[in-house]
């Protein structure tokens, strides 16, 4: 695996295949009293992000686990509330 450039906000994580899937951290939010992380996949080459991946906080046996939201209402009411927070520093389009 080639080495990362250093930077705090990847962070690999293993799917359910065992693969390892770099993601750029780019902010937590708490909605309904869960936590949620949003990022994007990690590609130093793309200028442009076209997808964005919000997973849920959830532990599992005292560690924390990702579990990727598919709920539209949650996915919609998170990327909102990241949007909101974040106006200043993303460009978002509609």
């Amino acid at each position: 695996m080639a080495e990362l450039p250093e930077n705090n906000h990847l962070v690999d994580l293993i799917d359910e295949d065992g693969n390892t899937v770099t993601f750029e951290h780019l902010d937590t939010v708490q909605y309904q009293g869960k936590d949620y992380i949003i990022c994007i996949p990690y590609d130093d080459e793309e200028e442009v992000v076209t997808e964005v991946v919000i997973f849920q906080i959830h532990k599992e046996k005292e560690e924390d686990c990702l579990e990727q939201v598919e709920d539209t209402d949650v996915l919609a009411a998170v990327y909102r509330m990241f949007q909101d927070r974040n106006a200043d520093m993303f460009e978002f389009e509609d």
